[in-house]
């Protein structure tokens, strides 16, 4: 087997076939310059190839000189088209860089035209034959031109230029596309120099094989534009299938908008209507149209300044009545946000009509206003229970001294100093009992109470000191649980002592059976969640089974009771900004907790 015919009718057939595949690429596509330009150079290494071919096996002078020439012609047309796919593909070439190449390699073809024999060779000997890849092929002898100096550094400077454009391309971004193809382009170059050069000197007897180096750049070449179109052919894959994508979130769209329940329209920062989905018109009659036309002239400003605000703070929502094209109009209910289309701000939204909750409401009103009169008869029914409630404790505090004043004065010598003590007490519970009334009724109707600063130490000591002869009496050991620091509160004093009151009297009551059980009645208050924790702990009789309930106004276990007592207290807390809440004891009685913050938040 002739492995020359072979590589080189081989090389010269892939390079036909893909100068042809690329010119109709360029065809196809008249702006891929990179292509028409990669066909030029594949078909121009093809005439390469078949003079080499032709070189190899000439027996006559005057035969190689003119395939000589023809050989200057095509490698002088690869230079060209390998700079102009450089320049177009890469998209990266220095002008004067590409400019300098050019000039030198047209003048190293001039030189080979104008200078006899040629540039390569002063005077040619003759044609010797030797063996290539096991074949007989002929080389020339002949004494060196110097002038082929001109073609040897236009094959420098290409090198150069092949450097430079790729580092330029590689740092515009293009790694991988430069890397393999500059690098690549750059070896086959130097390489051909190399050969060439010592061919040409004599250093080697070897035939010139440019076109391989040179098929070797295309060969490149060919792999970087599959990999193009690879990539195209996905690209195109992947947009056919976004389109597809598109056109079915076009129809959910679609069908989303015709079938929403109210009305839904998109509106530009302009106010033109872009769509429409039904009534008060035809959709494809609204668009294009402003959306003002649907509203009545004086409901302009306040539809303009709700439009402004959705635009500026992202949503708004109005009411506003939607004119008919017969001339009616149904109130409608609109809720706008703002949404990006193509950069550009629009507005989306959507009209519900609301006409017949419009009347309704009119009618609400009236019968509203019916009941809030009803509503104040039942709040001073309310308020006079609470208010009978709450200064029956003033009161027994004024009875329970006043019982004891008497039996000081059925003594034969009465403690002048005791009665002096429970007088005081009397004339301070019934003060107490004006600013119970006042407090209360203060709290229960406006729902703020007059805050101080107080010390929850202090709060609980006045209470132990008011309630002195029922804590005697009852023969309950009292303790108290205090921090040595603990914050101040800003309460208002007297109700909330109102309610410690109420609830230590609770925790006496609940152990009133307990016999010779004993009665331990346990006060502790403690710092937690930014407030304080007041705790009154008995171990009488429990909570009932379902205590829900003992908070609500009315429901009482006490046979004289109003079950208002728990209410009145969980109302007071709640004006301060805190809670009650009651938890049973793992071994007997219950304790009623209530948190105060150090601030409430309404103040």
């Amino acid at each position: 087997m002739n492995w020359v015919i072979v590589v080189w009718t081989g090389a010269t057939s892939a390079s036909l076939m893909l100068a042809a595949i690329h010119l109709f690429v360029w065809i196809r596509n008249r702006k891929a310059l990179a292509s028409l330009m990669f066909c030029l150079m594949a078909a121009f290494t093809s005439g390469m190839a078949g003079c080499e071919l032709a070189m190899m096996r000439v027996t006559d002078v005057a035969q190689l000189e003119a395939i000589l020439q023809w050989y200057n012609i095509f490698r002088w047309a690869v230079t060209l088209a390998l700079i102009g796919f450089m320049h177009f593909y890469l998209g990266a070439g220095r002008a004067w860089l590409e400019l300098t190449v050019i000039g030198l390699r047209t003048l190293a073809l001039l030189l080979n035209l104008l200078v006899s024999p040629n540039a390569y060779y002063s005077s040619i000997d003759g044609l010797n034959r030797i063996m290539f890849f096991g074949q007989s092929v002929t080389v020339v002898e002949g004494i060196p031109n110097p002038l082929m100096l001109v073609g040897q550094v236009s094959l420098l400077v290409l090198a150069a230029y092949l450097v430079d454009t790729t580092w330029r391309a590689y740092t515009a971004g293009a790694y991988n596309r430069a890397l393999r193809l500059g690098s690549s382009s750059v070896f086959f170059v130097l390489a051909l120099s190399l050969q060439t050069m010592l061919v040409l000197w004599g250093v080697v007897e070897a035939p010139i094989i440019a076109s391989l180096f040179f098929l070797g750049i295309v060969g490149v070449m060919a792999f970087e534009l599959s990999e193009d179109m690879l990539r195209s052919t996905r690209l195109a894959e992947n947009l056919q299938q976004r389109e597809a994508d598109l056109l079915r979130e076009r129809k959910l769209t679609d069908a989303v908008f015709q079938g929403a329940p109210g009305l839904l329209f998109l509106q530009s920062q302009d106010g033109i209507i872009r769509r429409w989905n039904k009534r008060p018109a035809n959709p494809s009659e609204v668009i294009e149209t402003k959306i003002h036309d649907f509203f009545r002239k004086e409901d302009h400003p306040t539809l303009s300044e709700s439009l402004e605000k959705t635009f500026s703070e992202g949503s708004a929502n109005f009411e506003l009545d939607l004119m008919h094209s017969d001339g009616s109009a149904t109130r409608h209910f609109f809720s706008t946000v703002q949404i990006e289309i193509s950069d550009r701000p629009h507005l989306i939204g959507i009209g519900i009509d609301v006409s017949a909750e419009h009347a309704l409401g009119v009618e609400l009103a009236l019968q509203k206003e019916k009941l809030s009169r009803v509503s104040q008869i039942a709040s001073m029914s309310e308020l006079s229970s609470s208010l009978a409630h709450e200064i029956n404790q003033p009161l027994a505090i004024i009875l329970s001294n006043a019982e004891a004043a008497q039996r000081q004065l059925d003594l034969p010598v009465p403690n002048q100093s005791e009665l002096r003590e429970i007088l005081k007490d009397i004339v301070a519970a019934d003060i107490r009992a004006a600013d119970v009334i006042r407090r209360l009724r203060s709290i229960l109707q406006r729902g703020q109470p007059a805050l101080k600063p107080v010390a929850p130490l202090s709060l609980l000591n006045n209470v132990l000191r008011l309630l002195k002869i029922d804590l005697d009496t009852s023969g309950a050991l009292v303790s108290k649980k205090i921090p040595k620091r603990l914050p101040n509160l800003l309460v208002d004093r007297i109700p909330v002592e109102q309610v410690l009151i109420n609830l230590v009297k609770n925790a006496l009551e609940a152990m009133h059976e307990n016999g010779t059980r004993g009665k331990s009645l346990i006060l502790s208050c403690a710092a937690e969640d930014s407030g304080v924790r007041f705790s009154i702990r008995d171990n009488g009789c429990g909570l009932p089974k379902s205590g829900d309930w003992i908070f609500e106004a009315f429901h009482t276990t006490k046979p004289t009771g109003l079950g208002l007592g728990l209410k009145i207290c969980q109302t007071i807390i709640q004006a301060h900004g805190g809670r009650l809440w009651a938890e049973a004891n793992k071994t007997r009685g219950a304790s009623f907790h209530f948190h105060l913050p150090l601030r409430p938040e309404s103040t």
